[in-house]
């Protein structure tokens, strides 16, 4: 063990806990922030339910949530979430055991019940979402074997390492020893050893001339490697062009693509003229949309749906003023990431102006200015 150095002992013994601290750590944080994300978009799953009055809003967030937790294998090795759902006014709507007296008297009219959620719905959520992973469960401990075995076998490895050092080293002792005793052998040998110089020197000439014929051999060798490079070089050469035809080949195929979508865009916007004759679409949006996943896709329509045959009903989040005061548009938030961005004319139709995602909304807004 005196081979063994103590600070490779201090970072087996330290390293695995706060490895393990920083696993988790960063474990719950990703987490937290991939079930914020899927509670956000699962807690309304029975939309059409709740819109409908057929069941009220907290019992559909509590359906969802809780049925999430209970498909997820997280929450049964360990994992702890905490989901708090709220109005912005501070009514509490998720877990059930906290629910706020006056949300409890939902009315069982369905369309009382569906002025009540909608009214929930427009006051606006807020969705709290906390993960933690409990440091004595299978999870926690399944992480901290991990880092303790993973040392463990590197410490182990370390030593067989410092054992097989050793023994090479008792060994090349064992052979200087040997080595002397040749040496002094060799000594009394070598008046013995002067009288056969003779045959050595013919056995050295007989060498150096081996030597010289694979000099030789070796160089008429390396004239074949030279001409053999050069062929190489010529199929290489060869492969560089028709690597040129492929990338050919690929630009011809993105014009393609190109036309492609430009004859989608276009299917799309003849169609939504034949559906909407109350709004004008820019191809700004149309371009959009075909860009869109089928679900955000979904969501505008269903915007444009209703700016169509109920405008009145269109919950707009803000109105947009563009920086040359010419032009007045509202901003309409769908599918909780979706931007849709519309205006009136003066004869009255809606034009829709551009649709994007709360990522494309910097871009949006100075297309809005440069109108």
């Amino acid at each position: 063990m005196k081979y063994i150095s103590f600070k490779i002992l201090i970072v087996c013994i330290i390293l695995p806990p706060v490895l393990y601290l920083l696993t988790v750590s960063s474990l719950e944080s990703y987490l937290q922030k991939k079930y914020d994300r899927e509670i956000t978009n699962i807690y309304l799953s029975e939309m059409n339910n709740i819109l409908n009055g057929l069941i009220n809003i907290k019992d559909a967030i509590d359906d969802s949530i809780t049925d999430y937790i209970h498909r997820n294998i997280f929450f049964k090795v360990g994992g702890k979430l905490d989901v708090n759902v709220t109005t912005k006014q501070g009514n509490i709507l998720y877990p059930a055991t906290y629910q706020n007296a006056t949300l409890d008297n939902f009315s069982t009219n369905p369309t009382k019940l569906a002025e009540k959620n909608f009214s929930i719905l427009n006051e606006g959520i807020i969705i709290s979402v906390n993960v933690k992973i409990q440091h004595y469960s299978f999870l926690a401990f399944a992480i901290l074997l991990f880092y303790l075995l993973i040392f463990l076998s590197g410490l182990y490895g370390y030593y067989r390492k410092i054992s097989v050092k050793i023994q090479l080293e008792e060994i090349r002792n064992k052979e200087k020893l040997e080595h002397l005793h040749e040496l002094e052998s060799e000594r009394l040998k070598q008046i013995d050893k002067l009288s056969e110089e003779r045959e050595f020197l013919l056995s050295d000439y007989d060498q150096l001339k081996s030597t010289f014929s694979k000099e030789k051999f070796q160089a008429e060798k390396t004239e074949e490697d030279l001409f053999d490079e050069i062929e190489t070089l010529e199929n290489k050469l060869k492969e560089i062009d028709g690597l040129k035809d492929k990338i050919q080949d690929l630009e011809n195929s993105h014009q393609t693509i190109f036309k492609q979508k430009g004859k989608a865009t276009g299917k799309l916007g003849k169609r939504f003229k034949v559906l909407y004759k109350n709004i004008d679409i820019s191809d700004r949006a149309l371009d959009s949309l075909n860009d869109m996943t089928d679900e955000m896709s979904l969501k505008a329509e269903e915007v444009i749906h209703q700016l169509n045959y109920e405008p009145a009903l269109v919950p707009v989040k803000r109105k947009v003023f563009s920086k040359k005061g010419k032009t007045t548009s509202f901003e309409v938030v769908f599918a909780y990431n979706g931007r849709f961005y519309f205006r009136k004319s003066k004869d009255n139709r809606i034009e829709v102006l551009t649709i994007g995602s709360k990522n494309t909304q910097a871009k949006d807004l100075m297309f809005l200015d440069n109108i």
